[in-house]
This record gives C-alpha cells, sequence and structure tokens, in this order.
C-alpha cells in the first residue's frame, strides 16, 4: 500500500452521498407525485444512507489507531447487536405489516419454513432422506437441509434461526477483514470490514427466513480459505479437504455460485503472478479440486449445469413474461444483456416511488442507493489495478466478481439484487481500495459521478411507472 493512502472514508465524500439522496429522493417525489414514496419507507431510506455514511466515517476514523485485536473483537461484537437488534426489530414489524413474521412476498421464505418443519419432524420417523430426495434440483437443497437442523437441534423457532444469521453475518465481517488485509493491507480491510457490518442490505437479510446470509458466508469463506491457502507455504492436508467441502457445498445453494468460486480458484492457480505458494502445491490443489468436480458434475448436478448452460439466454422470454403478467411492468420487454452489462457494477438502483407490490425494494431504496455510492469506489478500485498491473495480484477475487456478474448479466435477474449478493463482500473490498487511494487527481471525479448516479435513478423510476402506465 502506498504512503500517500488514506485510512477512513473522509467526511466531505459522505456527506455528498448523502446529500445526493437527498436530491434523487426530492426530484422523485416532485416529478412523479403521482406516486410518491410512502413516508415509512422514506424514513427507512433515510436512515440506511445516513446510518452508512455517518457511521462509516466516524468508526473509520475513530477506530483507525486501535490494535488488530481490538479491532477484530470490536468488529464482530458491534456487527453482532447492529443484526440482534435488526432481528428483534424486524420479527415484530413484519408481524405488524403482514400479520406473520416473514417478508412481504415471502414465497421462498414460507417455502424453506415449511420444507424444514416437516423434514424436521419427519427427522424421528427416518424420512429425513426420502422427504428432501421429493425436493427437486440440488442446487436448492444446501439451505434448507441447514434450516432443518437448527430446527432439530433449537426447536422449530424462527427468530432462533436469525439470531444464528446475526452470528453468521457477523462472522463474514472478521472474514472479509481477513480477506482484505492478505489482498491489500490493512487499512483497506478495516474499511472494507466496517463497510460489511454497516451495509443495510447484508443486515437486511438476517432478518429473513432466506438462504442469502449462509450463501454469502459460505463463498466468503471459500475465497478466503483458499487466498489463504495459496498464499502459505505450507502445505496442509485439512485446508485442502475444508476448501474441497465449501465448494461442494456451494452447488447445493444456488449452481452458478459453486462454478464461479471454481473458476476462480482455477483462475489463481493458472493465471496469478504473485508468489502465492509453489507450483508443486497449485498443481496438488487443481488435482484436488478435479476430482472434486468429477464428483459434483454427475447425475443430476450435471443435469442442472446443463439446463444452467442451455437456459441461460431465457432472457428474453422472462423480460416478455415481466412486461406481460398481470402488474408486470410493460418496458421490461426491452431488457437485455446488452442494457444490463454497462451497470452490472452499480445496479440495483433505488425504488424512490410508490410501487404498491414492491414494499421490500421501497424499504430498501436507501440500501440500493448505498450500492450506487459505493460503486464509485470499486470502479476507481479496478482502474488503478489496472493502470498499475496488479489484477494479476488478486486474481482470486477478481475472477470470480466477473464470472458471477457475466453469468447474472445473462439471466433473468440481472438487476435483482438478491442475485447481486454473492458479490457483494468482494466489490466492497475493492471498493476499500479505492478509499484509501482517493487524491485530489481522482476525486474531483466523484460529484459528476453522483449527478450521473441522480439522473439514472430518475430515469429508473420513470422506467417504473411508465411501464405500469402511471406517467
Amino acid at each position: 500500500m502506498k504512503s500517500n493512502s488514506i485510512s477512513y472514508l473522509p467526511r466531505p465524500f459522505c456527506n455528498k452521498a448523502i446529500i445526493a439522496f437527498i436530491v434523487a429522493l426530492g426530484l422523485c417525489t416532485i416529478i412523479f407525485r403521482v406516486a410518491p414514496l410512502p413516508w415509512l419507507w422514506v424514513l427507512f431510506g433515510f436512515i440506511e444512507v445516513l446510518g452508512f455514511f455517518f457511521f462509516t466515517n466516524l468508526l473509520s476514523k475513530n477506530w483507525n489507531q486501535i490494535t488488530n485485536g481490538l479491532f477484530i473483537r470490536k468488529l464482530f461484537w458491534y456487527s453482532l447487536i447492529i443484526r440482534v437488534i435488526w432481528v428483534v426489530f424486524s420479527y415484530f414489524f413484519f408481524i405488524a405489516q403482514t400479520g406473520k413474521p416473514f417478508d412481504f412476498v415471502a414465497a421462498d421464505s414460507y417455502s424453506y419454513h415449511n420444507w424444514a418443519i416437516e423434514a424436521s419432524d419427519a427427522f424421528s420417523r427416518k424420512g429425513f432422506s426420502q422427504f428432501f430426495e421429493s425436493r427437486g434440483g440440488y442446487s436448492d437443497l444446501g439451505y434448507p437441509i441447514y434450516l432443518t437442523l437448527v430446527y432439530v437441534v433449537f426447536g422449530q423457532s424462527i427468530i432462533i434461526a436469525r439470531l444464528l444469521f446475526a452470528v453468521i453475518g457477523a462472522w463474514s465481517c472478521v472474514l472479509i477483514y481477513r480477506l482484505a488485509k492478505r489482498n491489500f493491507g490493512e487499512a483497506p480491510a478495516r474499511i472494507a470490514a466496517l463497510l460489511a457490518m454497516l451495509l443495510p442490505n447484508l443486515i437486511y437479510y438476517t432478518g429473513l427466513h432466506l438462504k442469502e446470509p449462509l450463501m454469502v458466508f459460505l463463498i466468503i469463506a471459500f475465497i478466503e480459505r483458499s487466498d489463504e491457502f495459496l498464499r502459505n507455504k505450507q502445505l496442509r492436508l485439512v485446508d485442502m479437504i475444508l476448501i474441497a467441502l465449501i465448494g461442494g457445498v456451494l452447488f447445493f445453494f444456488r449452481t452458478v455460485l459453486g462454478i464461479s468460486a471454481l473458476f476462480a480458484l482455477f483462475s489463481s492457480l493458472v493465471f496469478s503472478t504473485i508468489k502465492i505458494g509453489n507450483w508443486g502445491k497449485r498443481i496438488l490443489l487443481g488435482s484436488w479440486v478435479i476430482v472434486l468436480i468429477w464428483v459434483l458434475f454427475s447425475a443430476r448436478i450435471q443435469y442442472e449445469i446443463d439446463y444452467l448452460i442451455e437456459n441461460i439466454d431465457a432472457q428474453e422470454q422472462n423480460m416478455r413474461y415481466r412486461a406481460e403478467r398481470e402488474g408486470g411492468n410493460k418496458l421490461s420487454e426491452y431488457g437485455s444483456v446488452f442494457v444490463f452489462v454497462p451497470f452490472m457494477f452499480v445496479a440495483p438502483f433505488p425504488t424512490f416511488v410508490n410501487i404498491e407490490p414492491q414494499k421490500q425494494q421501497m424499504l430498501l431504496a436507501g440500501g440500493y442507493f448505498v450500492r450506487n455510492i459505493y460503486s464509485f469506489f470499486v470502479i476507481l478500485a479496478l482502474i488503478l489495478l489496472v493502470k498499475r498491473r496488479m489484477l494479476k495480484k488478486h486474481v482470486l477475487i477478481l475472477s470470480f466478481i466477473m464470472a458471477y456478474l457475466a453469468i447474472l448479466a445473462r439471466s433473468p435477474y440481472a438487476l435483482s439484487e438478491r442475485f447481486h449478493m454473492p458479490v457483494v463482500p468482494f466489490l466492497l473490498i475493492l471498493g476499500a481500495y479505492g478509499i484509501t487511494q482517493l487524491n485530489i487527481k481522482n476525486k474531483k471525479y466523484y460529484t459528476p459521478y453522483l449527478i450521473m448516479i441522480i439522473i439514472i435513478v430518475l430515469g429508473w423510476n420513470w422506467f417504473k411507472l411508465a411501464g405500469r402506465g402511471m406517467v
């Protein structure tokens, strides 16, 4: 890390981001007054944006000089407390809003919960394996199995399952710190960890019954363990086994995730120029991964991968369905990979107008806007890595991001915030590095970038209303 780098997120950048949020929301309220964002979601948006930027600035300065051990302890406990508070609050908030402790469109949440209840009840009757064999594809078995085990051990308690998510989320922040420190140094690592601790979207999913918190933890663990193993001069069989196990488990959460993770590992083994381990270790680990792939890419999982490849271009049909369904956006049919690719590092964009069926998007509007802003630092980091010829030093992280986003851009879920979650931790790491590299030369682009984001947000909200015949 260069000596002239900074070690915190400067207040002027935070203040400008908050002002940009107020301007974007205000313009949407004035221009699209036919459907203003309800006050409750406005309140959530302000809490998300102000809380993220204010405390990132504050803590990145206040925790700058404390020891590494103390920082990790504070990071874990603060992350845990924030998530526990949200889990408890959201439990009763969703009851007040929907009558049940589930999110607004809780189709998947209900499904996972009911699967786990049935499976945990059947566990004592030796019906566990037969039950999961009837669940369909392997790519969605991981979380129901996990949730079933939680229900077997702790009882069928919704809130306990989510409190465990809070612990998993807090530990994810620690893993992000370790991975970032190994790649970019202490200052970017601390900023990345604080960004993860305070990011509204990562906090939000701990209060739901969806697989995202566990899935995000697993991909962070896979990349972090792989990175540590490749950089360590010692060859430990237990590390290889752990990497192989986590890599295998990823296929039981989302096939695309497993493919992207293995692609990243192979890319690092082949293309990395940094002195990572030795070629003997690379060959051994590569052979191990080949065996893992051979085991995984059989029968049902091979079928699912083939199905994914055959249907990855089904984007056009899905966009047409979204345009034609009841309550859908008639302009969705114009969505395509050529439209989505330029926005993959910046999207999704916030909903600052009242789209009644999209309460989750309105609740998380501030979180979406935070993503739009920290993407500036991600893009800055990528530009600097290219200019400084440092890409091959971070092949593991970069190849995973590129592989996953490339596949996502060609899918029907290109702008779906939930499907972006697996890459968010790694974008935060790049964003943290970009923050530490701010200087007089590159900070001048920040204000024009904010203006561009405001314009895009206005266009996005017009699109959402126009497609429904509301403007």
